[in-house]
């Protein structure tokens, strides 16, 4: 026996001795490494960049949020308590590391889940936030521990609290608790009450998943659990609790979702001032005034993406993603049972409710997979029959949605032209486990599917180069890719008008007949000869060059091409600001085959409904500092000065010249003279005004009543990309719909079909405000008769004749 407890006791000895020596050995290996805990309190306050519309509506805001820091003396009682409770009740008993907590902690740490779950105490997560990475790693673990035992042997623990509650994240650009008090409710710290103090401390472990923003159930759900733990702790009393608990979460309006939603021209505003000016614009409270219009911008969004869903649903129902196995047989017949206590059970909202085995976070993981839908709720399928479906939604509330007649759009999609058969029932379109969105209508909500497809619009003042409004794509939060700068489609018919214009500048007349005929090109470059088609399959004998331009003939394009050279097109093109090397140099380019961003295509137009001007387009009006002073101001940039001086001497290309530049979309081309005869472009606005009188375009823009708006359709083989530019004198806007992996929008889709009314709906705004334009005829242009048969002059025709735009020198 003796011998048993002197083993034992030796055994002791050598383990502890041991374990010091690997606790020593261990702090020693990794004490080079560690950062100095001298920094742990120089963190920078902050105040973010920000981006307005014109009139001054936030649409952006990049940077660190920090309020002024606040004293341990100046917090009030229920949000330190609230902290306490939710995080670490026993901060002010140990020495900055829990012990029974890291045990929790090595576990998950050895789990195949890694170090998942387990704030640690306020000590550490301080540590953690000021000088560490948020690597889930046992070495990451070991070191919190190190630099927490270090750093509560040089502070006290009240300017530890301090540096915790003044320094986390707690969601919505906030940082620390005067940030989230301001941002959530409005109010100063000193005047929340016991309900939104346990709300704000509710945030602070997952900031992303509990959030009173997009997820209000959940965050009360955790709120009410931190009050019964401060009830439990003594910091409230039953009445207190009571009366907390009852109360709704109430926060301030638009905390998340900007009035206007311009988030990829926000984007774009925070790439340009941080690549001119450096990290410091994230810090000292700017303001970026930008050039779009709130009310223009909204309109424009709202129509593309009434035009999106209406598109969509032609193409009918595409199956969901399916999380069936996700579930164990018990957890997918209580969650059919609509038994929500398997998911929102205390133990989630304790010390595991970071544990990603835990079905309530193994749900939040999978709706977090999907992008936020301003306008939708994120659901999960639990009972199917065929008149109601019972989903659980991203607030982990369930839904009821009933069967209407308003489904027989939702046939199950086969290929993008082949739909099955009508649904009868929602056990026609969906089962159990299947990930789903809902659009909120007036007091109900419906199934529904977020558009596949993308697109993209672009407006500006042709005159000023001011962007109105800017749409990158349909929903930021699904992808920023920029489509108006950073996408190239084929451009289809709708840069035959320069094509057009490049002829009439040539000898060329509106009058000038081609014949619309069957032709056969050879080409040793191709394997077969080329057979051009018209999207019509028909052919219309002698056309003028302005029918074939309304009617947007291909065979009259190619062949007007061929007459006029290729050559003499480029030349003549390059003017409305397009790339000449990038232009094909085949007969392809009058059927659109150039691909160009919706930026380079409205930059084009804009110079026909510019009289022949081209503008930079600029997308940044002023930058103030915090105090209001102009930091930048596009009026006072005089280009033409500071541009020859640059072009004469570019050793003076100074970081002051650098930054004070125009915010161009586009490269700039600094034209102040025409780029074209202002005649041509009468020429062809007028034209493309009687585009939007006849055919589809004209029944379609009836509805508009104005004389004064012209524009052109495009398409390209297969309907990839389906194109429209459009314009008033005083507004050029180009729309662009299509898909990223250049699969086919469907074979009877065409710009006329969807980006078309786009640009109607957002017209049907806009014009409300534009004035009806006085069309002056430009000197040296005749009205003319002209015999029908020849499309020439002919002033002694009685019966087969019509009258014409000519140019002067062709008159005679």
């Amino acid at each position: 026996m003796q011998t048993l407890a002197r083993i034992s006791f030796f055994s002791g000895i050598f383990i502890c001795i041991l374990g010091i020596l690997t606790i020593l050995g261990t702090y020693f290996a990794l004490k080079p490494n560690l950062p100095e805990i001298k920094y742990v309190d120089e963190s920078e306050l902050q105040m973010p960049l920000k981006v307005y519309t014109k009139d001054g509506v936030l649409i952006g805001e990049f940077g660190e949020i920090k309020r002024r820091s606040i004293t341990f003396d100046k917090i009030p009682k229920d949000i330190k308590n609230a902290f306490l409770a939710a995080e670490d009740d026993n901060f002010f008993n140990h020495q900055g590391i829990s012990y029974t907590g890291l045990i929790r902690s090595f576990i998950r740490c050895l789990q195949s889940s890694g170090c998942q779950g387990g704030g640690g105490t306020i000590t550490m997560q301080v540590v953690r936030g000021y000088l560490l990475t948020r690597e889930q790693t046992v070495i990451r673990k070991i070191k919190e521990i190190y630099l927490a035992l270090e750093l509560e042997s040089n502070i006290g623990k009240q300017e530890i609290f301090e540096l915790y509650v003044n320094k986390i994240f707690l969601g919505n650009r906030s940082y620390g608790i005067e940030a989230a008090a301001n941002t959530y409710f409005d109010k100063g710290l000193a005047d929340l009450d016991v309900s939104e103090s346990a709300t704000i401390a509710a945030l602070a472990q997952l900031p992303s998943k509990v959030n009173p923003v997009k997820n209000p159930r959940r965050t009360e759900l955790r709120r009410n659990w931190i009050l019964s733990r401060m009830l439990l702790l003594g910091y409230i009393n039953q009445d207190d609790y009571e009366n907390a608990i009852s109360q709704e979460i109430k926060i301030a309006k638009n905390i998340n979702l900007y009035e206007v939603d311009a988030q990829h021209l926000a984007e774009l505003v925070r790439q340009e001032v941080i690549d001119r000016y450096g990290l410091r614009a994230y810090k000292e409270g700017w303001s970026v005034y930008t050039t779009i219009d709130s009310s223009s911008q909204n309109i424009a969004n709202q129509s593309m993406l009434d035009e999106m869903y209406i598109y969509d649903k032609r193409h009918g129902w595409r199956e969901p993603d399916n999380y069936e196995d996700m579930f164990n047989n018990q957890e997918a017949e209580s969650l059919k049972n609509q038994e929500l206590d398997i998911i929102l059970n205390d133990t989630y909202f304790g010390d595991d409710y970071l544990d990603e085995n835990n079905i309530a976070n193994k749900v939040s993981s999978l709706f977090d997979l999907y992008p936020y839908v301003r306008t939708h709720l994120k659901a999960l399928v639990l009972r199917v029959s065929d008149y109601e479906i019972i989903l659980l939604d991203e607030n982990f509330e369930f839904k009821i949605v009933q069967w209407s007649n308003e489904y027989s759009w939702a046939r199950k999609k086969i290929s993008i032209d082949q739909l099955d058969i009508r649904p009868q029932g929602f056990n026609d379109i969906v089962s159990f486990g299947d990930f789903v969105y809902l659009k909120l209508n007036n007091d109900f909500y419906s199934l529904d599917q977020i558009p596949e497809a993308e697109g993209s619009l672009i407006s500006i003042n042709p005159d000023s180069g001011e962007i109105i409004a800017y749409i990158g794509g349909k929903n930021f939060n699904e992808s920023n890719f920029d489509r108006i700068r950073l996408s190239f489609p084929q451009s289809g018919s709708s840069f035959k008008p320069f094509i057009y214009s490049s002829a009439f500048a040539n000898g060329y007349n509106l009058s000038s007949l081609i014949n619309d005929a069957p032709i056969v090109f050879a080409d040793e470059n191709l394997e077969s000869a080329w057979r051009p088609q018209n999207y019509t399959g028909e052919f219309y004998g002698p056309l003028s060059l302005r029918e074939a331009l309304t009617k947007s003939v291909n065979i009259v394009s190619i062949k007007l091409l061929r007459e006029l050279s290729i050559d003499k097109a480029h030349e003549y093109i390059q003017k409305f600001g397009y790339d000449q090397s990038r232009l094909p140099k085949d007969l392809s380019l009058a059927l659109g085959s150039g691909n160009f961003s919706p930026a380079e295509m409205v930059r084009g137009y804009s110079v026909i409904a510019n009289d022949g001007f081209i503008s930079d387009m600029h997308f940044v009006d002023t930058i103030q500092d915090r105090f209001g002073d102009i930091i930048f101001s596009h009026n006072d940039y005089n280009i033409q000065k500071n541009n020859n001086e640059l072009n004469a001497f570019p050793w003076l290309d100074t970081l002051e010249m650098n930054i004070k530049r125009p915010y161009n979309i586009l490269k700039p081309l600094n034209k102040k003279e025409r780029v074209i005869d202002e005649r041509i472009s009468y020429l062809m606005k007028d034209v493309l005004k009687g585009f939007m009188k006849n055919g589809v375009a004209g029944r379609k823009s009836e509805f508009l009543n104005r004389d004064d708006i012209g524009g052109k359709t495009g398409t390209t083989n297969d309907s990839v990309s389906t194109w429209f530019s459009g314009f008033h004198d005083d507004l050029v806007t180009t729309v662009w719909v299509g898909t990223d992996d250049f699969s086919s929008l469907g074979k009877d889709e065409f710009g006329s079909t969807i980006a078309l009314p786009i640009w109607l709906n957002y017209m049907d705004y806009k014009l409300r405000t534009l004035e009806i334009s006085k069309e002056v005829i430009p000197e040296d242009i005749s009205f003319v008769r002209v015999n029908k048969s020849t499309g020439e002059i002919d002033n002694d025709s009685k019966d087969d004749f019509y009258f014409e735009l000519f140019l002067e020198e062709n008159v005679n």
